[in-house]
């Protein structure tokens, strides 16, 4: 059947098939010549000769090795009576598909449904169990509102465009004390769940002296706080070069705790002494699950004895005393803080609290 008008879709039908149904490692690896004239003939009901097939293969081998996708070898190559395929240079790994269907899994804002897109473009890579998803979905309807906003952000910062925010607290479903804010927008953030904006607030910028940092006017503004996002005609501000913009950014981002900034780092020494190691690993777990890149052990540790010293290079952000408070309310432990500003304003905030205590009792 050579000169079926089909055959000259043949060909694409074979790549398509080494490419989407015959894995490079993991699930069906093989192929005989018999199980892909099957294949073609379900999909064009025309039965190809075997030569046919092997001539195709060898046009698919050239093509790969000319677009530069496997360098000098072929794709697709025999063992015996079966061929199998190599990995080719821009192609997604299979532990690389199932991280990112288990990150779309576990978001609230993404449409679980896009996982079952992503199977069914890899099929090899999403066999028999894993296409239970073992992990649980967290989608939430999303306000397609939210995804223009964030379509407008992305453009506005690949086109160095100043934006107007309305920008207020959540109250229900609603926004309150909306007030319009006049940004120059460098990058989006995803802290906390959330989509975070890391832009210059342009009024603070305007009053800072020609020769000093941006950094004091860099702020963080949830998108899900932001009633709009509107491009405006104010200037765009922005830093001499990308080097410094990607440095303070990263600055910012580091000193920041739990989506909270500041703009100055200070290093602390915590002490957590408790009854056990164990009890000592439980609190310090806590603590770490949100400090985890900032946090050091010390040398001095001794948790053989109840004792594990830790420094931590964090911003002086307000969750940075919740989060002392909430490792210090652990059973069996106490903890001690080697910098005088800190325990300062941790007394400070452990007496509010106590005032708030006190006043809910009346």
């Amino acid at each position: 059947m050579a000169n079926s008008e089909l055959s000259k879709l043949k060909i694409l039908f074979i790549y398509d098939y080494f490419k989407n149904q015959l894995s490079f490692a993991g699930g069906k690896e093989t192929v005989s010549v018999s199980e892909l004239i099957a294949y073609l003939e379900t999909k064009t009901g025309t039965t190809f000769e075997r030569k046919s097939i092997y001539a195709d293969i060898e046009k698919i081998n050239e093509y790969v090795r000319m677009s530069g996708q496997t360098g000098d070898t072929n794709w697709i190559y025999s063992e015996g009576k079966k061929y199998k395929r190599s990995e080719l240079k821009d192609e997604i790994l299979i532990d690389e598909a199932r991280l990112i269907v288990d990150a779309i899994s576990t978001t609230t804002f993404v449409d679980s449904d896009l996982c079952d897109k992503i199977i069914k473009m890899f099929p090899t890579y999403f066999t028999g169990d894993y296409q239970q998803r073992v992990l649980l979905s967290h989608y939430e309807k999303v306000d397609r509102r939210c995804i223009s906003r964030l379509n407008n952000i992305r453009t506005a910062i690949n086109d160095k465009s100043a934006l107007r925010i309305p920008y207020g607290y959540k109250l229900g479903s609603g926004l309150d004390e909306v007030v319009d804010k006049i940004v120059s927008p460098m990058a989006l953030d995803w802290a906390n769940n959330c989509y975070y904006l890391i832009a210059i607030d342009n009024a603070e910028a305007k009053g800072l002296e020609r020769d000093q940092s941006l950094s004091s006017a860099l702020r963080r503004y949830r998108v899900d706080r932001m009633a709009n996002v509107y491009f405006c005609g104010d200037e765009y501000i922005t830093y001499i070069n990308d080097r410094l913009r990607n440095q303070e950014i990263k600055s910012f981002v580091d000193n920041s705790l739990s989506a909270f900034s500041s703009g100055r780092p200070v290093q602390i020494g915590i002490v957590i002494k408790g009854k056990n190691r164990k009890e000592v690993l439980k609190a310090y777990g806590a603590f770490t699950s949100k400090a985890n890149d900032k946090v050091k052990i010390a040398d001095d540790t001794k948790l053989d004895k109840g004792i594990l010293s830790i420094s931590v290079t964090t911003g002086l952000a307000p969750t940075l005393y919740t989060d002392l408070f909430e490792l210090s309310t652990f059973e069996n432990v106490e903890i001690e803080i080697d910098n005088e500003e800190v325990c300062r304003e941790y007394g400070e905030f452990i007496k509010k609290a106590a005032r708030a205590a006190k006043l809910s009792k009346l």
